[in-house]
């Protein structure tokens, strides 16, 4: 080999304690990333959809590993950065959706049911709903043509993208926005009640 090509092959193998040290560093990691995006949306917005764009997030990162785990498909250091990636475009969604509740919210005079909280999530949903395919449809077709027409060294990442993606327009659709609407409606729930009793 070396006469032929001028090189010596080498082999790179990870020992179970390697592998063990590599996914605790990635929970660690995803744990900082889920915190620090908590902080972020808590200053920006407020700390109930902080809290909602958390439980989405986790919903995403869950249901990949999970997707994984039922097709037994190998875990490595390339399906870290997929999921990372996918949980990237997710918190993107969810700002934007986020973001504009909130300027509904403003345009809003005396949000004090549940009601009107549906009200404002539902036509912040619809304002934000063809951006949001858009832009899920633009990365998943690259997604796709990665799964099918690229190497084999990226087909976790491409895989683990694919499904993140997926997930997490769901997520941004279907359960964030949507848990902080019955969060919020607890919330002025409970300050109308303070109200009436003091």
């Amino acid at each position: 080999f070396q006469s032929a090509y001028g090189t010596e092959p080498n082999v790179n193998t990870v020992s179970p304690q390697v592998g063990k040290e590599l996914a605790k560093n990635a929970i660690i990691a995803i744990i900082i990333a889920l915190a620090g995006i908590l902080i972020y949306i808590a200053f920006r917005f407020e700390w109930l959809q902080g809290l909602s764009a958390i439980v989405g997030l986790v919903h995403d990162a869950f249901f990949i590993v999970a997707l994984f785990s039922i097709l037994r498909i190998e875990v490595d250091i390339t399906f870290i950065a997929a999921v990372l990636t996918a949980v990237g475009y997710s918190i993107n969604d969810k700002i934007v959706t986020f973001d504009r509740i909130r300027e509904n919210m403003k345009w809003e005079e005396n949000v004090k049911t549940f009601e009107q909280v549906v009200e404002i999530t539902n036509k912040s949903l619809q304002q934000t709903l063809a951006r949001s395919i858009n832009t899920v449809l633009t990365v998943l077709f690259a997604a796709v043509a990665l799964t099918f027409f690229g190497s084999e060294a990226i087909l976790t990442f491409s895989i683990a993208l694919l499904f993140g993606l997926l997930l997490g327009a769901y997520s941004s659709l279907f359960i964030s926005a949507q848990l902080w609407a019955v969060l919020k409606g607890r919330q002025l729930k409970k300050q109308r009640e303070q109200a009436i009793e003091s």
